[in-house]
This record gives structure tokens, sequence and C-alpha cells, in this order.
């Protein structure tokens, strides 16, 4: 299958618009991803979700892909946008006047959807997954759940498509005569090592081992799960014992803490890093040539060539496989979107509505739906070879937006996620190798998606409390004797011993 190396996200910083559309349709079951309409007519559907881009033409006769995907799937499609800071609160009026969408997308499991769940406003999508098979393949990538019924159909992607992976600069290693790092005692030597003894022979003591950052919002490291899975911190929340406790509260997040710790006060790590957001610590690395070792995407190999090699020609980035902690254990997050269309039960009420929704999230998720959301309509859109090689029109492609029509996609295979032609034929093998050495680590922490009523009021300025004296406890500000007070206060603060019963019930049902 075809994939762009852009996606579609939900609810962050430079979404240009959402999405709130009517489609009228009625087809023979859409196995293969989609029919042409049936001879009943059209079913109206009034569906709502965030696009990524400008919001291209959304009349029929103007916008060539729009009439595919209408005439494709027997479906029309009358659009109504917004920007994506009212976009909820535009649903949220909407479904307080009783006007529900028949699907629409949110962006997480929280309060809202809760009580929508809890009123019979939504329905769970299991039963109706299984009947496309598209979709039924990505299945367990559909994590947002209650109770163990899949509501969120979400725009998924190859998990291995993760933040996490290790990378570490090949000709640092050997200007000092190091062999790559397994664990994380050696990934600690191997630090030391290009902090002090100038592994790019430049006479100066200006490098350091480990780059990391903290995200714009000041809620999380930037660079560091690929060393928090390494000490078996896998799920947000965890099972100890007869109780439920979030990770933070573990002698194993200690441990995490003592070693980041040591690893700062050496010099090992960025000595900026809690004042760097994630486009400043990527660009020390690929751009400046700073560090030797990150956790992150493997487009950062494209990155480090396109920029720092560019002009240091000798300069090498490699992937490592995940790194083994002191009980040998590893892990790669999984990357799996959260939230996804949720569907309503007016709509799962009317059988033709339902299935025309459910023909058109199969579509998507089917390699010509993927073909379509990368590259629109052939003949349109972009041509072919007689070797079937697709060559777009980029310029047509940008002004009708084909990829605005669809919603979920297919997953992609690990050969070609993130396979970029213009980089070097080198530089995309080191991507899938990189991939692929690390598939064998993969962790998906469903916890996170577990609902808590209690710790919905507070989740942010609960997470951001505990980052902050995450960050304060590294650098040598709190002591790690003291972390047993840090949780104390988060418990008395955020209602803690509510959230975590409140946490442990829903992990039950689950």
């Amino acid at each position: 299958m075809i994939r762009s190396k852009h996606r579609k996200v939900f609810a962050v910083a430079g979404m240009s618009a959402l999405l709130a559309f009517s489609a009228a349709c009625a087809s023979q079951p859409g196995a293969s991803g989609g029919s042409s309409a049936a001879s009943d007519g059209p079913v109206t559907l009034n569906l709502a979700y965030y696009i990524g881009w400008n919001t291209p033409s959304i009349a029929r006769e103007d916008n060539p892909s729009l009439k595919y995907i209408e005439d494709r799937l027997g479906i029309r499609l009358n659009l109504t946008a917004a920007t994506p800071d009212i976009y909820k609160e535009k649903v949220k009026v909407a479904v307080a006047s009783g006007d529900i969408p028949d699907a629409f997308a949110w962006t997480d499991m929280d309060d809202f959807i809760v009580k929508l769940i809890k009123s019979g406003v939504i329905v769970p999508l299991d039963k109706y997954i299984d009947e496309y098979p598209n979709l039924k393949k990505e299945k367990p990538l559909f994590l947002t759940k209650y109770q163990g019924s899949i509501y969120g159909l979400s725009s998924v992607r190859n998990p291995i498509a993760s933040q996490d992976i290790p990378l570490i600069r090949q000709d640092w290693l050997d200007n000092l005569g190091l062999k790559a790092p397994q664990t994380l005692d050696e990934l600690y030597e191997v630090a030391k090592a290009f902090t002090k003894n100038d592994p790019d022979k430049n006479g100066k003591q200006d490098t350091y081992g480990l780059q990391l950052g903290n995200m714009a919002a000041g809620i999380s490291i930037r660079g560091a799960t690929g060393i928090t899975q390494a000490f078996g911190l896998k799920n947000f929340w965890v099972k100890q014992g007869d109780k439920v406790v979030p990770r933070f509260e573990t002698d194993a997040f200690k441990q995490y803490l003592a070693w980041m710790n040591k690893a700062f006060s050496e010099g090992l790590i960025d000595p900026d890093f809690a004042v760097s957001d994630g486009p400043t610590a990527d660009s020390k690395f690929v751009r400046k040539g700073q560090a030797g070792i990150m956790f992150n995407f493997m487009t950062r190999v494209y990155d480090f060539e396109t920029n720092y090699q560019k002009t240091n020609p000798n300069a090498k980035l490699v992937p490592l496989e995940a790194i083994k902690g002191p009980n040998g254990e590893r892990g790669i997050t999984g990357r799996v979107d959260r939230g996804g269309i949720f569907v309503s039960k007016k709509a799962a009420d009317d059988p033709k509505k339902m299935k025309k929704i459910m023909e058109w999230l199969d579509y998507g998720a089917s390699e010509e739906g993927g073909i379509f959301w990368n590259y629109g309509v052939e003949g349109v859109h972009y041509t072919k070879t007689a070797e079937g090689k697709i060559e777009p029109d980029t310029k047509i492609f940008d002004r009708d937006m084909p990829r605005t029509f669809t919603f979920t996609l297919p997953v992609q295979s690990t050969d070609e996620l993130y396979i970029f032609p213009q980089n070097t034929k080198e530089a995309q093998n080191l991507v899938v190798k990189g991939h692929k050495m690390n598939e064998p680590y993969l962790v998906i922490d469903e916890s996170q998606l577990l609902f808590s009523p209690t710790y919905a009021k507070y989740s942010t300025e609960a997470e951001k409390f505990i980052q902050d004296n995450t960050v304060k406890t590294i650098m040598g500000q709190l002591k790690v004797s003291d972390w047993d007070g840090v949780v104390k206060q988060w418990y008395g603060r955020f209602e803690g011993n509510k959230v975590v019963q409140e946490i442990a019930e829903a992990m039950t049902a689950k």
C-alpha cells in the first residue's frame, strides 16, 4: 500500500479547520470499501471531524475528489467548517440542543464522551467493525474503549512509528573505539564518554551524551520514554498487590529518577533540557551535532542527513535496539491514536444510515482508500506510468485536498513507513532497519485510556505537577529520597485515593 508521510492528527496546535458534513447514500455492503449508489436514493448523514489542512472547495461541481467519493460510495457531502479552537464547543452546543451529528470526532475518552455513553447517546461499535474487513483488521488498534467496548474508531497508524527509538552517533563510537550500548549501564558509560572524551575530535569539551527536551506544554520529557521503558515503566496505571497505583508511585520510577539525576549531575544530559521544547531539542541534535544519543522518531535520520551531515559528511546516525534495563526489560512505546469517530444511537437505529457510515470508514481503511488519501483520483490528481509508478500533480491535489473526504487510513507496512524518496537510499534503509529491529519490543499502554471522572477534573494540572517535580528531581533541586512526599502531595491535591479507586474499577470492568 502507498502512504504519505503526513498523518491526520486530533487536537493539535496548527490544525486549520474542523469538518462537519452531511452525506446521503445507499448501496450494497462495503466489504472492499465502497460500492455504487442504490436505486432507492441517498440517506442523509451528519458528520463532524478535524482536518489538518485548509478546507478545499466543498461544491461537488468544483471538486472532482468530492464528486469521486460521492459517486464511489453513493453519498453526498455538505460541509460546514470551523476552526479547531471552537470545534469542541460547537459539538457540545449541538449535543445540548439535541442536534447531535450522526458521527463525530473527539480526541479522547473524557467526561463529555462518558456522559454520552451513559446516557445512551452514542453506541459501542464492536459488532459493526466485525462486518467490515478493513476495519476488522485494525480492530486491535482501536483503543478508545469504555468498560471493554470500542466507542471510537481512530485514524490508525503502524504503531512502530514511535518516538522511542534509540539513535546514536556511529562516528562518535568509532572515534572513541566504543561498541553500541545494549543496556542502561552501557548507555550510561557511552553517554559519559560522549560528554568527557571529545568524541568529535575538535579539541573542545562542547558535547554531551543524551539529548532530552521538554514538550511545549511542560508535561512530558521528550526523549525519556525509551529509558522509562527499560525500568519496566510500561503502563501509566499499575496493579501493585491488591491495589492500583500511578506509575510514579512505584519503586521502579524512583530508580529511573536516580539514574537520570546521576546522569544529569555528571553533565551527560543536555543541561538546558528543561527549557528546550521539542523542536529546539531536535535541532541541537540534527542541526548542531551537540549530542550523541537521543530517543526519537526514525525520521530524525533524514533530518540529520539533510542538516548536520551535509556539512559534516563523516557524521553518521544509526538506530539501536531498545535498551535493556536492570531486570532485562525493554520497550518501544507504540504510537496509537486516541479518540476517533463516535457514532450516535440515532444513526445506529437507522440501518441504511449506519451502513453508509461504516462503508465510508471501511473505504478509508482500505488500500484503495489509502491511495485516494495520499494521491486523490487517477487521471485528475495523478497518472500512472506504464510501469505502474504514480506521478502526482501536487498543484491540483493541494487545490482539491482529497484527504478531506475520508477519515480512516490503512495501516502502513513497516517496509514503507516513513520512506521519503527525497532522501538517500542509505537513510531510507536505516529507517526500515530501525523500525524492524524494534518491532519485537512494542508496548501499547491501554491503561492510559481508563476513565476516572475525578481524574478528568484534574488531569492537566495533576500531570504537570508530577512532570515539574520529575524535572526538579532530575536536576537535583529535589532529592530522590523526597519523592514519596511528592506522591503524597499528589494524592492530597488531586483526590488521589478516589482516582485510583475509580481506575481500579475501570480496570476490572475492562
